[in-house]
């Protein structure tokens, strides 16, 4: 069992697996690491990828779906499967920065039970993003901390890292539908946990296309009506 297991849910990122690996590789050294990339059968053969990378990398492996699609469900097999004390959840398209993961892994064990790669704190950035895209980002980031909540600066990120121990707490009570993860994380675990933040600057996309669009708009909207607090919804 390895110290820090990293999930990369993918979906047609078959070129940027091989420089994302030897990104993490340049990263962490000296941390007990390894990477399972949940595809949900990709046509581009991002999975194919992965398995012939594993031949020759023994912390690289991939889990497979067929018939089943969805980031947080992809996440929450993912960490189902590699079954160790620290999760980290990134993107495979580059965009997260994987030197803040170090740093990330430093507060979880110093005590933290979540640590969140921010865009909107201690000098992160959403990086070239155009003005629709910042002001869409932001307002949802308003509507998620009034309605839930979420204590986070960033609660809309993707990147971020948890322990078993809250995700064992939680595991029986997320829905896995939708992109964001984080955010039933959040809102499942006890109010008790310490969450802790690390700046990072979103990067350009290295490869394929971006999986925002309206759809996830909506769910998120599906998601904050679903989940919040009964008092704040009147009901």
């Amino acid at each position: 069992m390895p110290d820090l297991a990293i999930i990369i849910p993918t979906f047609n990122e078959s070129k940027n697996i091989r420089p994302l690996v030897s990104r993490l590789d340049a990263v962490l050294e000296g941390v007990d690491w390894s990477v399972l990339f949940v595809d949900d059968d990709s046509p581009d053969g991002t999975a194919e990828v992965v398995s012939e990378l594993g031949k020759d990398h023994w912390r690289v492996s991939c889990l497979k779906r067929v018939g089943r699609r969805g980031l947080s469900s992809a996440c929450i097999e993912g960490m189902r499967q590699a079954k160790a004390p620290v999760y980290a959840i990134m993107d495979a398209d580059l965009q997260h920065d994987e030197t803040r993961l170090p740093l990330m892994l430093a507060e979880i064990r110093s005590g933290a039970d979540l640590c969140v790669a921010t865009r909107y704190a201690g000098g992160g950035s959403v990086g070239e993003w155009g003005m629709g895209r910042r002001v869409i980002s932001r307002s949802a980031t308003w509507i998620t901390n009034v309605l839930i909540g979420a204590r986070m600066s960033d609660p809309m990120s993707g990147f971020f890292m948890v322990t078993d121990a809250v995700m064992q707490q939680v595991f029986p009570k997320l829905d896995g539908m939708g992109f964001k993860i984080l955010l039933d994380i959040v809102v499942h675990a006890r109010k008790n946990i310490e969450i802790r933040e690390v700046p990072f600057h979103f990067r350009p996309r290295l490869a394929g296309e971006s999986k925002m669009g309206f759809q996830v708009i909506v769910a998120l909207l599906v998601f904050l009506v679903k989940k919040a607090p009964r008092r704040v919804m009147g009901l």
